[in-house]
């Protein structure tokens, strides 16, 4: 039996559990981010807590199984004026021992709540590879809006993004 999930903010004391998290993340799954491993592998703990913000709507979400980060999914608001009424969901991601037990809708439900407190409209851009992510945005309401070609590149590889956008009732 797999243990209880919780869904909660991460604080600057959960850094060391989000960057072994992310790191795994960039490693395992380089098409999916547009940071890379080699970048963010040698930032030492201190810029990783400062990542971490516990307060103000900008926020990174952590999936917990018991006391261990499984999964993970960040919020921002853009800092533009002009654009401060969108919010872009980034950095998804779930262990893949917790794939297929709805972690990452989970996550994305939590997110979406809170950004439904700060902005009217929030963003997202999933690879076109990624099925099963695709079809949980695509599930919770998220409509795309455009194909980003070759949005990210890995070595020689380069890898297509299918835009997303939710309209929210309002902040």
């Amino acid at each position: 039996m797999a243990a209880p999930l919780s869904i909660r903010p991460l604080h600057p004391t959960d850094a060391q559990a989000y960057q072994d998290l992310r790191l795994e993340a960039l490693h395992g799954s380089p098409e999916a981010f547009g940071s890379s491993y080699e970048e963010e592998a040698p930032l030492p703990l201190e810029t990783i807590k400062a990542r971490i913000s516990s307060s103000g709507p900008n926020t990174i979400f952590g999936a917990f199984a018991d006391e261990a980060l499984v999964g993970m999914a960040g919020f921002a608001v853009y800092e533009r004026v002009k654009a401060r009424h969108k919010g872009l969901m980034w950095g998804v991601f779930v262990r893949p021992e917790w794939r297929k037990q709805r972690v990452g809708k989970a996550l994305v439900q939590r997110v979406i709540g809170h950004a439904a407190r700060h902005v009217i409209m929030l963003e997202a851009a999933v690879g076109i590879t990624n099925e099963s992510a695709r079809r949980t945005y695509h599930g919770l309401g998220f409509e795309p809006y455009g194909i980003e070609r070759k949005a990210i590149r890995v070595g020689d590889q380069f890898y297509d993004e299918e835009l997303l956008y939710l309209d929210l009732p309002g902040a």
